[in-house]
């Protein structure tokens, strides 16, 4: 067998290893995982996504560095497989040979589709990165160092609300000290650490972190 088809088998196992890889990294910075496989195949792959679903990455800055990475490695691996490609089109191939490689990427990737085999790669890989001296799990109430002085709430807008149409910005919360995590949309969409030009909506349930005492006063003011 000519020695492009291992090599061209070695670069899709990585490929997919990679992805793996990618996906768990993804996961530990608070991705779901269906999520965080769908980003790291389509920033490898460039093929690109939603609008909503890029923000998941590019607010987050640990998330931009894993999709410059598997862009990079997606770019690198097209360069090879093309100039693998080419190198077995110019010359010759038996039958044999073709059949075998095509069985082998086949086997690669129903493996790799194996729930049982995602889940073992999945724990493994967890436990690896876990090992890192710079990665530590902590509870959302470690991280956010909530006690009887502070609290986390949900906030849905009604339909009298005086902020129902304008920016996050002119609510002027960050004065009260309370922090706005999210906004979850009617139609159930998310934005994650939204901006102080995010627009708020009729029906909008906003997560916010604070003072109990300004949370309520926030409260009475929009429900």
């Amino acid at each position: 067998m000519l020695v492009e088809l291992p090599l061209l088998i070695l670069v899709f196992t990585l490929l997919f290893l990679i992805v793996e890889v990618a996906t768990v990294m993804l996961v530990l910075t608070g991705l779901d995982r269906d999520t965080a496989r769908f980003q790291a195949i389509s920033i490898i792959t460039g093929s690109g996504y939603t609008t909503s679903e890029s923000e998941l990455v590019c607010r987050h800055p640990v998330r931009r560095k894993i999709a410059m990475f598997l862009m990079v490695s997606g770019s690198i691996a097209l360069a090879v497989i093309i100039s693998i490609l080419v190198r077995i089109l110019g010359g010759e191939l038996s039958g044999i040979d073709l059949f075998t490689a095509i069985v082998i990427l086949l086997v690669i990737i129903l493996v790799f589709r194996s729930p049982r085999v995602l889940h073992f790669l999945d724990v493994y890989l967890e436990k690896q990165i876990m090992k890192q001296p710079y990665i530590h799990k902590r509870t959302v109430e470690e991280l956010l160092k909530i006690d009887e002085n502070f609290s986390i709430a949900e906030i849905q807008l009604s339909q009298t609300a005086p902020w129902v149409d304008k920016t996050l910005g002119e609510t002027r919360l960050r004065d009260l000290g309370v922090l706005v995590l999210s906004i979850r949309r009617r139609d159930g969409n998310v934005i994650r650490a939204p901006r102080g030009v995010d627009v708020l909506r009729q029906g909008d349930i906003l997560l916010v972190y604070g003072r109990p005492r300004f949370i309520s006063e926030i409260i009475e003011l929009i429900t």
